[in-house]
């Protein structure tokens, strides 16, 4: 695939994966910020936007369906702490730990059950 292909699907279906998202999310939890879409385009699509990767890919629910079986937590920790493929942090040094839970929610489809926006502690 050339740099060509890859932006022309990149401009495409970015934009297109970010609005499905925005309203699967906001269905389901608060809305990502800016910042966190920027983040997930940054980092998390890098890798779960392309099936050359063996990640799971986003907007296939088979893939997720065990992955989302573990709960927010254990996949929070598998973020954090890297699994398989994925590298600790997912790359994503800027984010912060609601970030990753939002993010983590935006591709799995787990609602928020927590008010950790709200400062609770773990």
């Amino acid at each position: 695939m050339t740099t060509r292909t890859i932006n022309f699907f990149v401009g495409r279906l970015v934009p297109f994966f970010l609005i499905v998202l925005l309203g699967y999310a906001s269905a389901l939890s608060a809305a990502p910020t800016q910042r966190q879409l920027t983040l997930f385009a940054n980092n998390c699509l890098q890798c779960h936007a392309n099936h050359e990767t063996g990640a799971p890919q986003l907007g296939n629910p088979d893939d997720w369906r065990k992955i989302k079986a573990q709960g927010e937590e254990v996949i929070l920790t598998n973020i954090v702490h890297g699994i398989g493929g994925m590298p600790p942090l997912g790359y994503c040094s800027a984010c912060t730990e609601e970030d990753f839970r939002q993010l983590l929610r935006m591709m799995t489809g787990l609602p928020d059950t927590d008010n950790h926006e709200a400062g609770e502690q773990k």
